[in-house]
């Protein structure tokens, strides 16, 4: 312990040091090299996954739509409508106009609105 010098100390630390940065910089190359290496691997894939996504989202929009179409044409003709099935009504409604359907099912719900009729 008595044989140890402060610039024997140092060297030590500084080769410490050094290793230490060595591995950080050697371990953010391979991750940045297999993170690309991987996004490109998976590239046709996630395509393939948002334009499932966009399908989804349209079937989903259209058949809200059609429910809600049903539904304010069975008011029209007078049918009787239950409390529950008002109540989802509202909500499938709330869904398509946030959905982005803002078409004329929104209109015509105003019109039956107006009319005291929902």
């Amino acid at each position: 312990m008595q044989d140890i010098t402060i610039g024997a100390f140092g060297s030590t630390l500084l080769w410490i040091v050094s290793i230490c940065g060595g591995i950080g910089v050697l371990y953010k190359l391979l991750r940045d090299a297999i993170k690309k290496m991987l996004e490109e691997e998976f590239k046709s894939l996630n395509n393939k996954i948002d334009t499932v996504d966009k399908k989804i989202d349209n079937v989903d929009k259209e058949t809200c739509k059609n429910f809600l179409v049903r539904f304010l044409a069975d008011i029209e003709r007078g049918e009787f409508i239950a409390e529950a099935e008002k109540q989802r009504f509202w909500e499938e409604y709330e869904h398509y106009i946030k959905s982005g359907g803002n078409s004329y099912v929104k209109e015509w719900v105003d019109k039956i609105k107006k009319e005291g009729k929902l």
